[in-house]
């Protein structure tokens, strides 16, 4: 399970890890781990890159492989967690299906997508102009302006979600195209990069021959923030990944009869 830029092991409101939870208890095999510079792992924040995530990845997958002799292995990635799956997922044989929960578009143009969500922002906080709570905190000296002005700068991206010079050498095209594997996409219904996404990754998996698999979740945000939104994300996660086991458990037993 691979967590988004500002997160850690956890998921964001700890989905990894109720997801893992009823994942183990479906008989899944499961992993949670820190990218480096971030929870418990080793490493400066401002050093991690999507290349390294995607390094992360690739050794996490290395090591699962390695501890329980595993040959079919699924990645679920939030958000940035997302893009390192797109990224490692042609890089091991054994990487056998990604599930990208909220996937920014990869190996594309994301200005019109990155002014939406920068729309989506100062939106928001024009809402909480007129909400009673917000004045509170204003006289209690608690608003903090500073996280304020730079989430309306930045239209919700973290430091160093721009992209480092080394993400720049990665081909995230050719990495999409290359995964012989499935790829399921779920995004929220209110996510205001969601259309653009979905167009974008209908028109790369056409050009990988590959069957678009998506669900939205109706009325959700970009991260799913409430108990039926994120149950629903889970869910489907789970059925998804259980009926990959079931394909392929019907190949094998269609080859060993033939």
């Amino acid at each position: 399970m691979l967590h988004g830029w500002a997160g850690y092991r956890i998921g964001a409101h700890q989905m990894f890890t109720k997801l893992a939870r009823m994942a183990e208890a479906a008989g899944f095999f499961c992993l949670r781990f820190d990218f480096r510079g971030r929870g418990d792992s080793e490493g400066e924040a401002a050093d991690t890159t999507l290349s390294t995530m995607i390094s992360d990845t690739v050794a996490a997958v290395d090591w699962l492989v390695a501890e329980t002799g595993l040959q079919r292995i699924a990645l679920v990635g939030d958000c940035s967690g997302a893009e390192a799956a797109i990224g490692a997922a042609p890089l091991r044989s054994q990487i056998h299906s990604t599930v990208l929960w909220s996937p920014p578009m990869v190996g594309s143009d994301r200005a019109e997508s990155d002014r939406a969500k920068k729309w989506y922002v100062i939106k928001q906080y024009l809402r909480k102009l007129f909400l009673r709570a917000t004045w509170a905190k204003l006289f209690r000296g608690q608003l903090q302006f500073g996280t304020i002005k730079r989430a309306l700068l930045s239209g919700g991206k973290g430091a160093g979600e721009e992209g480092a010079a080394e993400d720049d050498q990665i081909n995230w095209v050719q990495h999409f195209v290359k995964f012989p594997g499935e790829v399921l996409f779920i995004y929220g219904g209110n996510d205001p990069t969601a259309n653009e996404c979905i167009g974008y990754y209908k028109s790369l998996s056409r050009q990988a021959q590959r069957e678009f698999n998506s669900h939205i979740v109706p009325g959700s945000n970009h991260a799913f923030y409430s108990v039926s939104w994120e149950e629903e994300v889970m869910g489907v996660t789970l059925d998804w990944l259980k009926d990959q086991c079931q394909k392929v458990e019907a190949h094998l037993h269609a080859a060993s009869r033939s």
